[in-house]
Formats: C-alpha cells, structure tokens, sequence
C-alpha cells in the first residue's frame, strides 16, 4: 500500500527553518527544565511511597492531605485517581532519613483514625482493609462454623473458599460499603455472615495498592536509567557508523536522538509530567522507533549513491525522502493510533508512556527527514568544502625535470 506516488517534494529547500525550529524548542524545553531544577521525577527515582486508595463516597483531597500531614507525614500530592467514579485517590509521599518506615501503615492508620474512629479500636477488624491472609487466620481462629470439630472437615480449605468469594467480591465492587453486603456475597455460610457482622467492621475506605521504594534504590535506578540512554546512543552512533561507513550518517543520527530525546523531555518538564520507569522505558522505546525511521531514510539514500554516484547528494537525498515518505508515513500513523488508544484507555499507570510515545512518534518522525538527512548533506558538504580549501592550500609541485634552487647549486 503506498500512500504516495511519485513525489518529488523538495524537503532540503526548508532544512535551515526546520534546524531553527529545533533549536528553539530545545531552548524552551532547557530553560523550563532549569526554571524547575530539572525533570520531575517520580518516586521510582527519589524515593518514597505511592499509595492509592479507594473510597465509598466522593473524597476531599483537602481533607486527606491535612489528615496526613497532621500525622507527621509530609505529601507530595494528592490527587484523584483513575476514573471520577471509582472515588479512588492517589498520594505520593516522599521518604525521609528514617529507614524501614512504613509509610502506607502510618498513612492508613492516620485516616481511619479521622475517617472512622470507630476502626481505630485495637480490637476492630475492618473488612476493607485486610488481605486474604490475615481474614483467613481470624476465621481459622474463631471457627464460627466449628469446623475442627468435623472429622472429615479442613479449616483451611473450607473457609480459604469463602475468603477467596470475599475478596473477589470486595475488588469488584471496589470496598464494601457495609457488613451486610459482605455477609450476602455467594459462598458466605450463614455462620460466617453472622461473624462477619459480630466481628468485623466496613470503614469508608480500602487500600488498593501501596508501592515503597528506598532512597538507595531510587538512586540507583535514577543512575542505571540515565546510563541506559547514554549507551543506547553511543551503540546507535557505531552501529550506524559501522553500517553506513561513514561517521557522518552515524553522528547525524545520534544527533537526531539527541533531539528527540531532548525535545521530549523538555515538553514533559513544560507539562509537569512525573518521569517514572515506565516513563524511562518509553524512552528507550522512542530511541529505538526513531533510529529504525532513520535508517530506513539513509538506506535509501545509500543505495541511491551507489545507483548515481555523479548526481549532487542534495538531490539524492530529496529522492530517497520521497521514495520512503509513504512507508513511514504510514508505520508512523499506524503507531499513532495504536498510542493514542493506549493513552486513553490504558490507566492511570500506562499514560506517562503512551504520552511520551505519542510526542516521541512525532518528533521522531519529524527528525528522520528534517534533521537526520538534512545533517548528512551539511556534513558531507563540509567535508567536500574543507577538501577543495586543503587544496587550494598546498603549494604546487615543481614540474618533473626542474630541480630546486637549492638541488640544482648543489648539482654545480
């Protein structure tokens, strides 16, 4: 399928407006990330916890940040998380000198003391808020259906079953609401539902996930992803260099990845967008997406040299464009949509990747045919300049027959 047929779009003729253009969305991109002291990073770089709850009406971000705080625990942000109706919240709270602090259990212990005093108690069990594990050890311990007086009966696989129906149903419905709906969930013996309603307790809010990271750890992975993208461009620098013997196509492409990268972590910084892993790897992914269009270019315009060596290389150039703007047009908007939906429909999690693939696509895209291309023709033009000018520099070389001065005395 070829989109375009027979093209012949002179894109060399705007090369200087597309380099000034560049250069100036990586000025932009500089100065904000100076103004902001460098990129945000997430928790997964600077240490901390990232904790998000679910609540059974709409929550005040206000409240639970006051909560929190006046719990001797300071917050990044507060912020909703996920679709509006889920009432679901997400907090990042950074990690102090304090080793081996368990951040979510303090943060979870300060808003059930605010939000439902009632499961503060030492000796209440709130249904929302325990796992599988502990709801099996307590039913085991309490034996409500008297199972260890059974021959035949297993404690363990017997209420295992109804713990398992109890925390599907808990997921699906996102938190009880109340002791009633839990003991009605299918599975659930009379005896169970009449402990659950005796001994357990629905607060007004679950933890969904809670994510630790160490300060050493966040140092390190802040390291190892910086690393994994300076050596990503100096493998792409000698692979290109080694392909296309020349280090003119290799530095023109390293330069384009310098650009893309460059651009897209300055429009992050302009969008307050947190880098986390996922983030990184979107990263290293939009390298590899840009590298593969720009190569397919030079590839073309090799084979182009090889078919015309006489002809000017500005025009081989625009040729080789030409002859592959239908192929990557097309894998370029292909790639687009797929993103596109990603961002939309991927969660709160995969929307950092899909927004730096997204403007990643782009950018790179842009790259390949007005500054990966571009760069080889300045490069080589340069190098045929400095050539001619080394010529004109060398002294000429006497006449063969014709001795020096100096040669010719001695000769006499």
């Amino acid at each position: 399928m070829r989109l375009f047929h027979k093209t012949n779009i002179d894109f060399l003729k705007i090369k200087w407006i597309a380099i000034s253009l560049s250069i100036l969305s990586i000025i932009i991109g500089t100065i904000s990330l100076i103004a902001k002291g460098g990129p945000k990073l997430g928790i997964d770089f600077t240490g901390g916890a990232q904790i998000v709850y679910g609540f059974s009406k709409t929550p005040d971000e206000d409240q639970i940040r006051k909560i929190v705080e006046a719990a001797n625990v300071n917050v990044v942000s507060v912020q909703r998380f996920d679709r509006p109706e889920k009432n679901q919240v997400l907090l990042r709270v950074p990690l102090e000198k304090k080793e081996g602090r368990d951040l979510s259990k303090e943060v979870t212990a300060a808003l059930t003391k605010a939000l439902f005093p009632e499961g503060a108690n030492a000796t209440a069990f709130d249904l929302n808020l325990n796992g599988a594990d502990t709801l099996l050890g307590k039913l085991i311990a309490d034996d409500p259906e008297k199972l260890a007086t059974r021959p035949n009966a297993d404690p363990k696989v017997e209420y295992g079953r109804e713990v398992q129906g109890l925390i599907a149903a808990r997921s699906e419905k996102g938190l009880f609401h109340s002791i009633d709906e839990a003991a009605k969930t299918p599975g659930v013996s009379p005896a169970t539902g009449d402990w659950l309603k005796t001994k357990t307790v629905a607060g007004p809010f679950t933890l969904l996930s809670a994510e630790n990271v160490g300060p050493q750890v966040g140092k390190d992975l802040r390291e190892k992803g910086m690393w994994a993208i300076l050596f990503s461009w100096v493998a792409m620098l000698l692979y290109i260099a080694f392909r296309f013997r020349s280090a003119s196509f290799g530095t023109a492409a390293v330069v384009a990845l310098i650009h893309d990268t460059w651009t897209t972590l300055g429009l992050c910084s302009i969008l307050n967008l947190e880098i986390s892993l996922t983030v990184v790897a979107a990263f290293l992914t939009l390298i590899g997406y840009s590298v593969n269009d720009t190569v397919v270019v030079f590839d073309r315009i090799r084979e182009n040299r090889e078919k015309s060596k006489r002809s000017p290389l500005p025009e081989l150039v625009n040729h080789s464009i030409n002859q592959t703007l239908s192929r990557t047009v097309l894998t370029s908007v292909l790639t687009f949509v797929v993103v596109v939906v990603l961002f939309f429909l991927g969660g709160e999690v995969l929307r950092g990747f899909a927004f730096v693939m997204i403007i990643g696509i782009i950018v790179g895209t842009y790259s390949s045919i007005f500054i990966a291309a571009p760069l080889v023709v300045l490069w080589e033009e340069w190098k045929q300049k400095r050539a001619s000018l080394m010529a004109q520099a060398k002294p000429p070389s006497a006449p063969a027959g014709v001795k020096s001065g100096k040669a010719a005395a001695k000769a006499r």
